[in-house]
């Protein structure tokens, strides 16, 4: 994690709507309950001492530098903070869109819930589940709930409710569009509840990494009663037990969260509540920012470098400024289900054509990494120097391309729509990709859309091409390499199917041991880059920025942990 000091400066931006005034180891193993402590500001790292000479006596002990003390954390106030679009919905287990989790997330709460001081790793820590259980064989998980939640309706949280959501994940039912995680929990074979504050989840294989994918923010359990009352249509509805309560949302305009009184978790949250803006616009956004009319810039669509750099040659004093990693991936997503797309010559033309250098600095501006699958950590990657020898990773191969597409009958270059969600760094990186298509004969014809359209006409397959991202959340090949690959994976934007692949997918989450599994991993990506169902061309690093009032926020693996808004404080 790079940290970065940032400085603010003023700006004569009048923004409208603005004028706020802010206030898996060994089995069975337990998690305990933590005690809530307030949070505390980093003490300064102490520089290393220089190396010296062996002394010939023992010098006296230095006096002790005194640590500064801690602040202490403060009720009150309003966080304001800005996103840069509307949701598809409010419904997060049906959505995949980081605009939902910044408005639902901090209205919700999971079986666990990452820890924010286990940074860079997604370490899982109580949530609604105050402890948990594995079984020896590794297949049984056995969660204990906390007595005494409940859902904004004054409901008590059960374990019904829990089991509920999860079936609800895994076999969405009428009312409910799509589940995006619906194959994460492929291996649950039954959920029993042998009391209103026992889980009991039983799987067909051992995953270790079990109780993480149970941190993750869109496990938000719902209540029972309330989703069977909207005919399991929950878009618009937002129950849950979190430290937070929707107070209101309006389309192309923002929301409000208010503070649960009745919060379960003795001391939180801090805040009044949380009023957020939809601004659509970069540029805007920012302003609002360093004009202070909103404390807390959510990440996505995350600040170029250029706007962080602005920060950091400014006013350092008044804004924080830091960067985190998060597993997401930028890239070109055909539609295997229509030609001239389903020719695998024609999509490999396309990524040997990609400058995937250009991509990360000219779109992104330096924060992120040229790639071609959808890994970013070197524990499963596929060795460098293997790399290196795949064709428009080092540098892009026209020439190689337009003898692909000659062989397919297509030397004359042709038309081809490409569907762009109207966001940065999404429209800057099409116009690299439409200037790809351009030296080897494509036309592409970029064709922009807001989010709800994007979202589903990717889940419909009603588009030829399209260029967007995506996130693993968790750096595990189960995530990574099964949700967009997988032949009937929800997330199979690209219609792709192979059934070795699929083969291989199943027996690497089967083996047990991590060399014989990355070997496995290695030979996923080797299919890949062959079959190219999506031109992958960067990884990212994500910035955060906030003023310095806002105490409290620690930075997660992935943005969308950033909105929980629990443990944040206003030190005014």
């Amino acid at each position: 994690m790079l940290r970065k000091k940032s400085l603010i400066v003023a700006s004569c931006f009048t923004i409208l709507g603005l004028l706020v005034s802010a206030g898996g180891g060994c089995a069975p193993a337990v998690a305990p309950t933590p005690t809530p402590k307030p949070p505390a500001t980093a003490p300064t790292k102490a520089p290393a001492a220089a190396p010296t000479a062996a002394p010939t006596a023992k010098p006296a002990a230095p006096a002790p530098t005194p640590k500064p003390a801690a602040e202490q954390s403060r009720y009150g106030g309003i966080l304001t903070a800005g996103i840069g679009g509307d949701p598809p919905s409010l419904d997060i287990h049906q959505e995949d869109s980081s605009f939902t989790y910044a408005i639902t997330a901090a209205t919700y709460n999971r079986l666990l819930k990452p820890d924010p001081a286990g940074w860079p790793e997604l370490k899982p820590v109580p949530d609604l589940a105050t402890s948990w259980q594995v079984s020896p064989d590794g297949k049984v998980y056995t969660f204990h709930l906390a007595k005494g939640a409940k859902f904004h309706d004054g409901s008590p949280v059960s374990a019904e409710d829990v089991k509920f959501t999860l079936d609800r994940i895994r076999n969405p039912q009428r009312g409910m569009a799509k589940s995006p995680r619906r194959q994460q929990l492929d291996r649950v074979t039954s959920i029993d509840t042998p009391d209103d504050y026992t889980v009991k989840i039983t799987l067909s294989r051992p995953q270790s990494y079990f109780p993480t994918l149970m941190a993750v923010v869109y496990y938000a359990v719902m209540p029972k009663r309330v989703v069977l009352d909207k005919g399991n249509d929950m878009r618009k509805t937002v129950v849950g037990s979190g430290p937070f309560k929707l107070k209101s949302y309006s389309t192309g305009v923002g929301w409000e969260l208010e503070r649960n009184p009745d919060y379960f978790v003795k001391g939180r949250p801090y805040l009044d509540g949380v009023k957020g803006y939809i601004i659509v616009d970069s540029f805007t956004r920012f302003a609002a920012l360093r004009t202070r009319n909103i404390l807390w810039y959510a990440p996505f669509p995350y600040m170029t470098v250029s706007q962080t750099k602005t920060i950091e040659q400014t006013l350092s004093d008044k804004i924080a400024l830091e960067w985190g990693a998060h597993p997401a991936w930028y890239g070109v997503v055909f539609n295997l289900s229509k030609p001239p797309w389903s020719d695998v010559r024609v999509r490999q033309a396309v990524s040997m054509a990609l400058d995937r250098k250009k991509v990360v600095a000219v779109a992104l501006e330096g924060a992120g990494v040229p790639a071609m699958v959808s890994l970013p950590t070197a524990e499963w990657r596929l060795p460098e120097d293997e790399m290196m020898k795949v064709p428009g990773y080092a540098k892009p191969d026209p020439e190689g391309a337009k003898r692909l597409l000659a062989e397919v009958g297509l030397s004359q270059g042709f038309k081809a729509e490409v569907l762009v969600r109207g966001i940065k760094p999404t429209t800057d990186i099409a116009v690299v990709v439409k200037d790809a298509g351009a030296t080897i004969g494509i036309d592409f014809e970029l064709k922009m859309a807001e989010t709800a359209t994007f979202n589903d006409a990717r889940y419909r397959k009603a588009f030829d091409v399209l260029v967007g991202g995506s996130s693993a959340k968790l750096d595990d090949p189960d995530l990574s390499m099964g949700d967009w690959y997988v032949t009937d994976a929800e997330m199979n934007w690209a219609a792709y199917s192979n059934s070795h692949y699929d083969e291989l997918y199943a027996k690497q989450s089967q083996t047990v041991d991590p060399a014989e599994r990355r070997k496995i991993v290695w030979e996923m990506q080797r299919a890949l880059l062959r079959d190219v169902p999506i031109a992958i061309t960067s990884w990212i690093r994500v910035p955060y920025a906030w003023w310095r009032e806002v105490k409290g926020f620690t930075v997660p693996v992935g943005f969308s942990y950033s909105f929980q808004f629990e443990d944040i404080w206003l030190a005014r």
